[in-house]
């Protein structure tokens, strides 16, 4: 076994990094049997494939025996003449399992930068790769959380390998048996408090006598999954490019592409396509099922709150992911007006408003809007649409605001953001889509004229 296993890894390892001697790697060192086996079969390499190697050992400081541990690492480094690097956790009384890991994961970016390393190597095995598949189904079966672990991947601004995915947890115990490896038997692994712990103890022993190949095949079919990932992957990608993507401000914008996908293939569609554009936006399944539901069917305007304060927006074919920031809510944006006393120009954002009688002489400004109305107001109110507002038709009944915009396919996220020009309780002017008229235009009439200028 020890034979063909430091073979079989020199094959795989030659296969995963042909060009490694080239490289200066990190190897994320726990001392346990995982990490131990993989140092020494990465020391034992041919020199035409041994990488530059360091260790990076995390002492997290929560066990009575932590710094016998941290002294042991020092002495297996010291044994294959490996350079170390170890980082303490200062953590308070309150830790949780995510915040250790996110200190470790801390600590390992932090050497890789400070190294000018090209990667990290974790000594992830395949029994790590069933039992991280099991865990996904279990939480929540979604097909991009699977495989969970990948023999190349990325962390954060490196690529990370994990050369031990073909080998089984009894191989490697073997192989360190047989080298007589010294290691860190962490007792906590015995003990069922974790969900991964007990599907390791309990459930997976009795899965491996069903089939002695369980661990064979959850590889092929990793690798089989992460290729059809990346074959669909490359299909959408030519579908992207027809989207007439825009990115600005920190939101993407564009159409809905002419794909005939049911409601499945669509949210898988926009789970890829938000891997791509926005990686750091979560979505869970109901959310991705509104977005996919609106795809199908895109008319009128809809919006779909995800996390953080983003939304996606839809109006009929046009789309739009965007982040709302507090100073951009629609209840701030309701609360502003500006006073427009009659033949004055008056300062609004980055524009000067005015409403006149008469056009100035060499205006050169735009022409917003010209109005009639039987008495000219000597004050008018720009501001924006409120709860309650109406608007009145020539007819002389009343429509509401919101439903004359919804009418006038106004997008959904432009209606609070559109200016209202107001006199007397009365709308005059709604940017875009109304023009306050008379339903009978008398030889009293007088007209009145809404310009804007820079």
């Amino acid at each position: 076994m020890m034979t063909t296993l430091k073979q079989t890894f020199n094959q795989h390892w030659q296969q995963l990094l042909p060009h490694a001697s080239q490289s200066k790697l990190i190897l994320a060192f726990s001392g346990g049997v995982d990490s131990a086996v993989l140092l020494d079969l990465l020391t034992h390499l041919p020199e035409t494939t041994r990488p530059n190697l360091s260790l990076a050992y995390f002492n997290h400081q929560l066990r009575a025996d932590s710094d016998q541990e941290e002294q042991l690492v020092r002495q297996i480094a010291a044994a294959y003449q490996v350079p170390l690097h170890i980082g303490h956790w200062q953590h308070g009384q309150q830790t949780s399992e995510a915040t250790a890991r996110q200190a470790r994961y801390d600590f390992l970016a932090d050497v890789l930068q400070e190294t000018v390393a090209d990667g990290l190597i974790t000594a992830h095995h395949g029994d790590d790769l069933l039992e991280t598949m099991l865990l996904k189904l279990i939480r929540s079966g979604e097909l991009n959380e699977l495989p969970g672990l990948k023999s190349l991947t990325k962390f954060r601004d490196w690529s990370l390998w994990r050369p031990l995915l073909p080998f089984s947890k009894e191989a490697l115990r073997e192989y360190a048996g047989q080298q007589q490896l010294i290691h860190i038997e962490d007792t906590t692994n015995q003990l069922d408090f974790t969900p991964r712990n007990r599907l390791r103890h309990h459930v997976v022993p009795i899965l491996k006598q069903e089939n002695p190949q369980l661990l064979a095949h959850a590889n092929l079919f990793s690798d089989e999954l992460v290729t059809q990932q990346k074959l669909a992957h490359q299909f959408l990608g030519l579908w992207y490019e027809k989207m007439n993507l825009e990115q600005k401000n920190g939101q993407i914008s564009g159409t809905f592409p002419t794909i005939e996908l049911d409601l499945m293939g669509w949210q898988l569609f926009w789970q890829d396509f938000m891997q791509i554009y926005l990686p750091d936006l979560q979505c869970d399944h109901q959310q991705l099922q509104q977005i996919a539901a609106l795809t199908r069917e895109s008319q009128g305007h809809h919006r779909v709150d995800l996390q953080n304060d983003w939304c996606f927006l839809q109006t009929y074919q046009q789309f739009t992911f965007k982040q709302f920031v507090p100073e951009q809510t629609n209840s701030t944006k309701t609360e502003i007006s500006y006073s427009l006393p009659l033949n004055q120009w008056q300062q609004v954002d980055d524009d000067q408003f005015g409403v006149f009688e008469q056009i100035p002489l060499n205006f050169t400004g735009e022409l917003v809007a010209q109005l009639q109305v039987n008495v000219v107001p000597t004050a008018f109110t720009l501001r924006h649409r409120q709860v309650g507002d109406r608007v009145q038709l020539t007819n002389g009944h009343w429509q509401k605001l919101s439903r004359r915009q919804i009418d006038a396919k106004v997008p959904f996220s432009q209606r609070d953001q559109a200016w209202v020009l107001v006199a007397a309780d009365q709308i005059l002017w709604v940017q875009n889509i109304y023009n306050y008229k008379l339903s009978n235009v008398g030889e009293t009439a007088k007209i009145i004229y809404v310009l804007r200028k820079n």
